[in-house]
């Protein structure tokens, strides 16, 4: 029997776990883009990527529950003190943007995969992924844990459907990979692409920061971060597995898992358990994205108003509002491709502007938390 405390840290890693496997994740198309077509490097490098997620995360989710800080910005400036005015900023230009553009993706790729299902018409289609995401965000954290860890056992168990089956339909082809198929780049190459892919998961950190009071105590961070490596990396070593498999043909696949699904022996039940997982990847990105950013506007306008406004569900729900019209209004009026242009380089500045620090920071000053600031 899990108690209401383990259940929290549990909930935790869920989020982020449901935060990360969203709509290039669920298709296969970051898979691809980071890991596969760098060929047999793909079977350690997710690991890395994790890995280093990971520890950044476990800095993060430490401090706030030492002092307990779980808007982003007010994490970012006690953390980063005396340099918030540079990391701070930093970090929240980079957690709008992705905040932005993940959000919006969520609810194209929500819209779409509806009207391919349903037959329903798009933008009905996105305004119904809008208020899913609305309603999930403003009733606080521990709906969102709630929420995240409901998908997160649905999406779990999707994946092992569509990749176990397929590895054990299709093993000897990946046997075949490692074995013959030469690496078309260099591991350096491959190397560079597995720490982009950690620099802008870790991005993400704002969204984790937001649920993360949940964690009680040092040892509580620990062991979010633990299960949440064991969770994530499990799944997108897995996911790398089952698609490299079928390298190099796989590369030229717009929906690789689809590919994946048809050659497993999943038929029309893995083409749905497909369509059903790439839903809850767009909706629970949307949702732990937005929270974290109507957190830090409810955290704002606490600070201006008084600390009773802070736990306002007006305030929540006025928030939440904002960051869903914004975010549904980039998917509907195609400015996805603008903002991407910026998204593309979260990867490369996230490294010396948040990775760095946060994990030097980290390992310097860990052991004076609590006890100075």
């Amino acid at each position: 029997m899990i108690d209401k405390n383990q259940f929290g840290i549990l909930a935790v890693a869920f989020v982020w776990f449901t935060t990360h496997f969203g709509g290039g994740f669920a298709s296969g198309v970051q898979v691809v883009q980071f890991f596969v077509s760098y060929g047999w490097y793909a079977v350690f490098l997710p690991v890395l990527s994790i890995a280093i997620v990971t520890a950044v995360l476990y800095y993060a989710w430490n401090f706030a529950a030492v002092y307990c800080t779980f808007d982003y910005r007010e994490w970012g400036n006690k953390y980063f003190k005396p340099f918030e005015a540079l990391f701070s900023n930093a970090y929240e230009a980079m957690y709008i943007l992705i905040l932005l553009i993940a959000s919006a993706v969520a609810f194209a790729t929500g819209g779409t995969v509806m009207q391919q299902i349903l037959g329903t018409p798009y933008v009905t289609n996105t305004v119904i992924v809008a208020v899913c995401i609305f309603f999930l965000t403003i009733f606080g954290a521990d709906l969102v844990r709630k929420a995240a860890s409901t998908m997160a056992v649905i999406i779990i168990a999707g994946m092992l459907v569509i990749y176990v089956g397929n590895l054990i339909v299709n093993f000897p082809k990946l046997l075949a990979v490692l074995k013959e198929a030469p690496a078309p780049s260099s591991f350096l190459d491959a190397l560079w692409a597995s720490l982009k892919y950690a620099g802008f998961q870790s991005c993400a950190m704002g969204a984790y920061i937001a649920v993360a009071d949940a964690l009680k105590s040092r040892e509580d961070a620990k062991k979010a971060s633990i299960w949440g490596f064991i969770v994530n990396a499990g799944v997108l070593w897995l996911a790398t597995a089952g698609i490299l498999l079928h390298y190099p043909a796989i590369l030229t696949e717009k929906v690789p898992v689809l590919y994946v699904a048809a050659h497993g022996g999943g038929g029309a039940v893995g083409t749905a358990i497909v369509s059903l997982l790439i839903f809850l990847a767009v909706v629970s990105t949307g949702v732990s994205l937005i929270f974290g950013g109507a957190r830090r506007i409810v955290g704002l306008w606490g600070k201006m108003k008084g600390s009773t406004v802070a736990g306002d569900r007006k305030v929540n729900v006025v928030a939440s509002l904002i960051y869903v019209l914004i975010t549904w209004g980039v998917a509907l009026f195609g400015l996805i491709p603008l903002i991407a242009k910026g998204y593309g380089y979260l990867g490369v500045l996230s490294f010396p502007l948040l990775i760095v620090p946060v994990l030097l920071i980290g390992v310097m000053r860990s052991g004076k938390w609590g006890k100075e600031l």
